[in-house]
């Protein structure tokens, strides 16, 4: 009798984390990105913007040079992503496209980074990178 009360007690505690964490993916996916719409792309290297581009127009492949090697982005129907680069582990290009506001790609061996950004600034938005 013992055994079984354990194992209702464990199956209730998976379920609860189950939806728990059910709730936290719903709520990071669904309702964060829209409290306020991302709008521009901003593209910097090595710290400095070298770029901003509106979200909502597509554009042609961008190919930024710099000297630990290049990346190309690519801009259409309101997402961005980063569709060639020349480094070892091609992290940025596996990132994907990406489209809400805070969302980020990085390529950590050309000093590259790729930020989606909105035009009313919140004090819940990151307010730095570390690197």
């Amino acid at each position: 009798m013992r055994f079984k009360e354990k194992v209702k007690g464990d199956f209730v505690l998976v379920v609860v984390l189950v939806i728990i964490g059910a709730f936290a993916v719903f709520y990071n996916q669904v309702v964060v990105p829209r409290r306020s719409p991302a709008t521009k792309v901003v593209v910097e290297v090595e710290g400095q913007v070298v770029g901003e581009f509106e979200l909502a127009e597509d554009m042609a492949p961008l190919r930024f040079e710099t000297k630990h090697g290049f990346n190309t982005i690519e801009i259409k129907g309101g997402q961005v992503r980063v569709a060639e680069a020349d480094c070892p582990d091609l992290l940025c290009v596996n990132t994907g496209w990406r489209q809400h506001k805070g969302q980020v790609i990085v390529c950590l061996p050309h000093y590259f980074i790729v930020r989606i950004v909105g035009d009313d600034p919140s004090p819940a938005e990151l307010d730095g990178f570390t690197y």
